[in-house]
């Protein structure tokens, strides 16, 4: 169904840049009620419901972080960087960031996994803290079963500028992970479409958070037994509990309603 742009949106914490977002969010609306017949509009599409969404659930850091998707052709449509998450539009989205971090980071990734089409990568407050620990990642309770033996390691190397540090994170993805916690930095969360690469993302922020929570009661970590946690792994890529699958079109109801800046 058509869903007008907010054009009304101003004021709130956000304030001053109603006119930007809302000229964003008209040319999203348009190109979704236009149909989005090809590949690449379709890509877009979901890349901004992706960088609405990472606003929305206070996930993005001011203008840094990248969300990629990888086209059939071996292009990539990537966050262009000097836009707020909350105001970029289809159009925003860049073939080439021109930041050789997000270059080297989501290059690495798409290179050693040509089953990915959408990287995440971003510095969330407990996915932070994790990376930090000496044991890092740990999966604790159930929205975390997907991440199970699925979590590789890079270590932090200062900001990625080096194309040597590609190499070395294409090394470490390789295999049947789904996500890089990235040591003292962040992590990247990808899978085979962006809806499936974003709500990985979401589940691993709150599984770092389940674990940071629990590791501030000061008692010992009651964790699950291999078992249940090789089952349950499993059972998060069945038809319909596979990240994605039942949440994206809420989601994009969400990232789409007409709303005011602040409601």
């Amino acid at each position: 169904s058509e869903i007008g742009p907010p054009a009304t949106w101003s004021g709130g914490s956000r304030g001053g840049l109603g006119a930007v977002t809302a000229r964003a969010s008209a040319a999203f609306e348009g190109a979704a009620v236009r149909g989005g017949g090809d590949e690449e509009t379709r890509l877009r599409d979901a890349l901004v419901v992706a960088h609405r969404l990472t606003s929305e659930f206070g996930m993005d850091q001011l203008v840094w972080n990248h969300i990629s998707a990888r086209l059939g052709d071996g292009a990539i449509l990537i966050t262009p960087g000097d836009r707020m998450y909350h105001e970029i539009g289809p159009a925003d989205l860049l073939k080439s960031s021109g930041n050789v971090t997000a270059d080297i980071i989501h290059r690495a990734v798409y290179a050693a996994r040509p089953d990915m089409k959408a990287v995440v990568h971003l510095h969330t407050p407990s996915a932070v803290a994790v990376s930090c620990l000496e044991e890092p990642f740990v999966c604790l309770a159930q929205h975390g079963a997907a991440f199970h033996g699925r979590v590789a390691f890079h270590d932090w190397e200062g900001i990625s500028d080096d194309a040597d540090e590609c190499v070395r994170i294409s090394a470490a993805v390789k295999g049947d992970f789904n996500v890089l916690l990235m040591r003292n930095h962040g992590f990247c969360a990808f899978g085979a479409s962006v809806a499936e690469a974003w709500v990985l993302a979401f589940y691993f922020e709150k599984s770092c958070e389940t674990q940071m929570l629990a590791l501030q009661t000061g008692q010992a970590l009651r964790k699950p037994g291999e078992d249940v946690l090789a089952h349950a792994s499993k059972q998060a890529y069945l038809p319909g509990f596979r990240a994605g699958d039942s949440e994206w079109a809420a989601l994009e109801r969400l990232a789409k309603r007409p709303r005011r800046m602040g409601a």
